[in-house]
């Protein structure tokens, strides 16, 4: 019951708090009745997974955020070129996805330098945005990302598709039920999901392009 209610508390209950964190973005300036939302996906890019998303997301004209861990876009640069390839922006992860809680700030800075001096040389472009590992940010992230212009994206949308508990219509049944103009959805691109996302995403982004809902990246 616990891990069922953490969609709930992770989307409505940091609703309230997201305008004391100007500096961190929650979600898209949008005015009521512009259906446009944002989907973004943590921890690729992955063997499998990353593939299947990029497929479902062409078949629904849509485009998404994906924030890279940096060891596996060094592993994958053929995944990350073809995600910039597909109009897909790619983000800041970190290299080894610490827990930013829990780790050094000199660790958590060679982390984040690390990860957008990968990303940058397979891309040739450069990093925008990064979102921090379990949704932790930290002061020392904060002032990183200003004086990097990454800009620190959370999300206002959480149906955790990480979860146990998670099933395909649980993770449609949620975004269809909290999304709102400007939101940014997060979900996951990672093994764990790999039963679970792709179809979940296939399934929701059918029912919203047919009520007119537009995705594009960040």
């Amino acid at each position: 019951m616990l891990r069922e209610s953490v969609p709930y508390v992770a989307t409505y209950g940091l609703r309230p708090v997201q305008r004391f964190f100007p500096d961190m973005l929650w979600r898209m300036d949008a005015r009521d009745g512009d259906n446009v939302a944002y989907l973004t996906f943590d921890d690729g890019p992955n063997a499998t997974v990353t593939r299947e998303l990029i497929d479902v997301l062409d078949r629904h004209e849509a485009h998404a955020t994906f924030f890279l861990v940096g060891s596996n876009a060094a592993d994958r640069p053929d995944l990350v070129r073809d995600l910039v390839a597909a109009n897909h922006t790619v983000g800041n992860h970190t290299f080894t996805h610490p827990d930013a809680w829990t780790v050094t700030a000199d660790t958590l800075r060679a982390e984040l330098d690390r990860t957008t001096e990968t990303i940058q040389q397979i891309t040739g472009e450069r990093v925008r945005v990064m979102r921090p590992p379990y949704g932790h940010p930290t002061s020392v992230m904060r002032r990183w990302c200003d004086a990097h212009r990454q800009r620190m994206v959370m999300w206002d949308v959480m149906p955790g598709d990480y979860l146990r508990t998670a099933t395909e219509r649980s993770i449609h049944d949620f975004v269809l039920q909290t999304i709102r103009p400007g939101s940014i959805i997060v979900l996951h691109d990672n093994p764990i999901c790999e039963s679970i996302t792709p179809a979940a995403l296939d399934s929701m982004l059918s029912v919203l392009r047919h009520d007119g809902w537009r995705f594009p990246a960040l």
